[in-house]
C-alpha cells in the first residue's frame, strides 16, 4: 500500500529569522478493515527514510538505529525509545545544555498533527554560540523516534537542506511483512518471567534471597545492526554502577569472548566501587552481547553483587543456550 502525503508544515521554524524550507511527513494509509482492538495489539510500525546520497553511514551508537557523517564536525542520528522517552521538555533541555543554552520551561518547537489518530511530530532548532541542533520528535505506537543533527552553529544553515531532505522522506510503514527478531530462551528454574515492554524482548525477576535480600533483574534486548561497539556498551553499564569509563576496546575489563551455537558472545562482569544498596551492599552487572548480523542481542543480569555472583554461571548457560531464529 503506498503511503500518502498527509501533512505539510507551514509554520516558521523555531529560532529562525527568515522563512525556511519545512519538512513534510508521510504516513501509510490505514486499512479500513482493521479494528481498533487489532490496532492496539499490533507491534509498533517501523519508520523508513532515505538519507541524502552525500551522507556517509557510520556504525550506530548505543540505542541508535542509524548514524551518518555529513561533513567534518556534522553528524546526524536516528534513535527510538519506548514510551515518551522522558518527555519533550527533558529532551529539549538536554539539547539546550549540549549547545550551551540555559534550560527553559518553554521548550517551544512546532507541533505537526498527522492524519492517523493522535500521531504528532514536533520540530526544534536550537542554536548556541558554537554548536547547533536540528531535531524532530515523532511518537508512534508507544515509541518515540528522534531525528537529530549536530553541527557547529556557522555550518547549521549549510547542513539544513540535507536534514530537511531526510525528514521529507520519512514514512510510517505498516507492521505487516516486517520480520520481528526472535530468539528461543531457556531460563533456569527459579527465575520468574515478567511482562516485556517496547524495549525489552524478555524480562525475568530473580526473587530476593531472604527478607532483607534484593531481587535481581534479567533483561534481553534486541537492537538492529551492530548496536554500538563493545566499549560503548560496557561503558554504559559501568556508568550505571558509577564506575569510570574504560578508554580502549582491548582493555581486558571490556570482557571475554565465548562461543555458542548462535555465534560469538562477548561476556563482561563489573562490580560497583561503592555501596549502592542498603546495608553497604555493592551492585553488580554481568552482561553478554550476541551479534547475529542484522540484529544484536543484549543479555544483562543486574542487582546486588552477591546475588549476581551466585547466578552468574546460570546466566552464562542461559545466554549460551539461547537459540536465534
Amino acid at each position: 500500500m503506498k503511503p500518502v502525503l498527509v501533512a505539510i508544515l507551514s509554520l516558521a521554524l523555531l529560532c529562525c529569522s527568515k522563512e525556511k524550507e519545512i519538512p513534510s511527513f508521510r504516513i501509510a494509509t490505514p486499512d479500513p478493515g482493521t479494528s481498533e482492538a487489532a490496532s492496539e495489539n499490533r507491534p509498533p510500525r517501523p519508520l523508513r527514510w532515505i538519507p541524502p546520497e552525500t551522507w556517509e553511514e557510520e556504525t550506530p551508537g548505543q540505542f541508535q538505529i542509524a548514524r551518518y557523517r555529513i561533513a567534518p564536525g556534522i553528524t546526524a542520528a536516528v534513535s527510538k525509545f519506548p514510551g515518551d522517552a522522558g518527555g519533550i521538555g527533558a529532551n529539549v533541555n538536554r539539547w539546550r545544555e549540549q549547545v550551551g543554552l540555559e534550560p527553559s520551561l518553554e521548550t517551544g518547537g512546532t507541533a505537526i498533527a498527522l492524519a492517523e489518530g493522535d500521531a504528532q511530530a514536533r520540530w526544534f532548532e536550537l542554536k548556541g554560540a558554537e554548536r547547533g541542533i536540528l531535531a524532530a520528535i515523532i511518537p508512534v505506537d508507544g515509541e518515540t523516534w528522534f531525528f537529530k543533527l549536530d553541527s557547529s552553529s556557522p555550518a547549521l544553515e549549510t547542513a539544513r537542506p540535507g536534514f530537511m531532505e531526510l525528514l521529507k522522506s520519512v514514512e510510517i510503514g505498516s507492521a505487516a511483512g516486517v520480520e520481528t527478531p526472535a530468539i528461543d530462551l531457556h531460563p533456569p528454574a527459579g527465575w520468574e518471567k515478567q511482562e516485556g515492554n517496547a524495549m525489552r524482548f524478555a524480562s525475568y525477576r530473580i526473587p530476593a534471597p531472604g527478607p532483607d535480600g534484593i531481587a535481581g533483574d534479567v533483561s534481553v534486548v534486541s537492537l538492529p545492526g551492530e548496536g554500538g561497539s563493545n566499549l560503548e556498551n560496557v561503558n554504559l553499564w559501568r556508568a550505571q554502577l558509577r564506575l569510570s569509563p574504560l578508554e580502549k576496546e582491548d582493555d581486558p575489563a571490556v570482557g571475554e569472548t565465548l562461543q555458542s551455537p548462535a555465534g560469538s558472545i562477548t561476556l563482561t562482569h563489573m562490580v560497583s566501587a561503592e555501596p549502592l544498596f542498603s546495608g553497604k551492599r555493592h551492585g553488580a552487572i554481568t552482561a553478554a552481547i550476541l551479534r547475529t548480523g542484522e540484529v544484536t542481542w543484549f543479555f544483562k543480569i543486574a542487582g546486588e553483587a552477591e546475588m549476581v555472583a551466585a547466578h552468574r554461571a546460570r546466566f552464562v548457560d542461559f545466554v549460551r543456550n539461547a537459540g536465534v531464529r
